[in-house]
């Protein structure tokens, strides 16, 4: 617990047997809960978070094969934390800064904290291609939608559970991660920040992802939720509140 606060971790996983284990044993004692959902795995990777004392369940919704948005979901619906912690299963991301992350958010009063990875502090965690892609991506998101986000794509992020139903979130596959942020972001009730993280070379088996297929489709969800849905263009006043008053009130 961190204040009071009950602390959860959601980690999605796909065959991700050799370090799911390590990986849970890294995450630090703040933690009371810590969800492991198996989406389709082939390998051990259910008993292999049984085992180390996580719990476990699987999710077998997935969309041409991939289920991360769906895993995702099941676990926020699972979890019974007062804080919410995402992280990936190959261990690219720190869990040795969830106590900060959380005390920022309390200290600041921030409900979802999107985990930026950019610039990176280790230039080999992700490649040139991904780099570039995330950039185009948060390009395309300022000019739609008015916000400076720095990293589209982070697979941590922290959200208090009361926030969660405004979320609205029904992406299953890979476009839950922008979805989550924008959704974040978009929302007038929900305060949202970025929060600077070291990024780590992946461990475990090769990446699921299809870079091109999937930077390409993230493009299309980001337009078209634009223009489908309620995602107003952040004014200078929405800014101000989102981003300005925030950093103001530092001082």
């Amino acid at each position: 617990m961190i204040n009071n606060k009950k602390i959860s971790v959601i980690i999605p996983c796909k065959n991700e047997a050799e370090i799911i284990a390590s990986l849970i044993k890294e995450i630090p004692s703040c933690v009371d809960e810590i969800i492991v959902v198996d989406n389709n795995s082939s390998d051990n990777t259910f008993e292999e978070a049984k085992k180390i004392g996580a719990i476990v369940l699987k999710e077998g919704r997935a969309i041409n094969g991939i289920g991360y948005g769906y895993a995702h979901q099941a676990g926020l619906a699972l979890a019974s934390g007062d804080y919410l912690v995402a992280l990936d299963g190959d261990k690219t991301y720190p869990s040795s800064e969830i106590k900060k992350i959380i005390k920022f958010m309390e200290k600041e009063k921030v409900d979802f904290i999107s985990c930026n990875r950019l610039p990176l502090k280790n230039k080999s965690s992700i490649s040139r291609t991904r780099q570039l892609g995330i950039i185009i991506l948060n390009r395309v998101i300022g000019m739609l939608y008015g916000y400076p986000i720095k990293d589209t794509l982070s697979g941590m992020w922290v959200t208090k559970k009361e926030v969660v139903e405004k979320l609205n979130l029904k992406e299953g596959g890979w476009d839950f991660s922008p979805e989550i942020k924008l959704s974040a972001i978009c929302h007038p009730e929900i305060k949202f920040e970025e929060y600077h993280i070291n990024a780590f070379v992946r461990n475990g088996n090769t990446s699921k992802q299809k870079i091109w297929r999937t930077g390409i489709g993230h493009f299309k969800y980001i337009l078209k939720r634009r223009f489908t849905t309620d995602n107003p263009f952040l004014s200078s006043f929405d800014l101000f509140n989102k981003i300005l008053r925030p950093s103001l009130s530092k001082f």
